[in-house]
């Protein structure tokens, strides 16, 4: 296995994320509502029935073992209150990201919609404390297929063991919040 490649942490915007999805805050122009309140319309697609989760992501290294997308889904992530957390994406238009492809963005508060077919690190990886908790809202038919045993054919996802390919990919976190 050849030397670490570091994947900086980068700062969460609309712009730096956009080839990833969106984020799950209130930005731009409404969409709808009335005097009292506001509504932003996200663009949350599923082909079957959705999944409303809890994911709690337990402290451990900053290093990337796997990565997954979801084909038949678009998937939602949004922290609860807790440390922040460093997800890991890479663009939905690669067939295989390479280490230099992958990027890290930190979520405090704010949460985003992954584009179907974004590559993603299984894993979240809180910045401190043993963990961080997300809200995820993804599809049934998805969820299960990731958990099944014993495995079947994969239809609906897609994985990616960046080790066993001969790979390290470590986080580094800025100095103001390493760990």
């Amino acid at each position: 296995m050849g030397p670490p490649f570091t994947l900086p942490v980068e700062p969460l915007s609309a712009e730096a994320f956009a080839p990833y999805g969106w984020l799950l805050a209130p930005e731009g122009p409404r969409d709808a509502g009335r005097e009292g309140y506001d509504i932003w319309i996200k663009p949350f697609a599923a082909e079957g029935a959705p999944r409303l989760q809890i994911v709690r992501y337990h402290a451990r290294p900053l290093v990337v073992g796997m990565i997954e997308r979801h084909l038949h889904v678009t998937e939602a992530r949004l922290p609860l209150p807790g440390p922040p957390a460093i997800i890991v994406v890479a663009s939905p238009d690669l067939a295989a990201p390479a280490p230099q492809d992958l990027r890290a963005f930190r979520l405090d508060g704010t949460g985003v919609i992954f584009r179907r077919g974004t590559w993603h690190a299984i894993d979240a990886y809180p910045e401190r404390g043993g963990h961080a908790d997300f809200l995820f809202l993804s599809e049934e038919a998805t969820v299960n297929e990731l958990f099944a045993t014993p495995k079947e054919p994969a239809v609906r996802i897609e994985t990616i063991d960046i080790a066993a390919r001969g790979a390290q990919v470590a986080i580094a976190l800025p100095v103001d919040i390493a760990r």
